[in-house]
């Protein structure tokens, strides 16, 4: 991911409820809202998170890097992490514990980075930054 295409921006994104559905949400959320090519997606409390909406999230994640960005994993489970080893995907979907650890895992880039929301106001974001 490039630091100067993400500004030192992110949007961070919870996914909840039926994941599949959740996912195409989500994905057509960002495509039409995005402000920074960083998204963290909290999948926490995301139920079936399985390969139709890690497929979702890896096809994002392709157009993301298009533009120097991506898609970073927050809180998936073991069980995720290896359906993305196995499908190949684990290079588009990068999984870390919690969101400070995802945040350390962006681009040095001099500057602190802070959350962004979606242009739309979809509601989807969270709006504070990182201390």
């Amino acid at each position: 991911m490039s630091s100067s295409a993400a500004g030192s921006r992110y949007h961070l994104l919870a996914l909840t409820g039926h994941a599949p559905t959740a996912a195409a949400r989500l994905a057509s959320a960002v495509r039409l809202g995005a402000t920074a090519p960083v998204v963290l997606v909290d999948v926490t409390t995301a139920d079936d998170l399985d390969v139709e909406a890690l497929g979702t999230l890896a096809r994002l994640s392709m157009l993301l890097r298009a533009t120097g960005g991506g898609v970073v994993l927050i809180g998936a489970s073991a069980t995720a992490r290896q359906l993305t080893a196995r499908t190949g995907t684990a290079w588009l979907l990068p999984a870390h514990r919690d969101v400070e650890a995802a945040v350390a895992g962006l681009p040095v880039c001099g500057r602190p980075w802070t959350v962004a929301e979606l242009a739309s106001g979809g509601g989807l974001s969270r709006t504070t930054e990182d201390g």
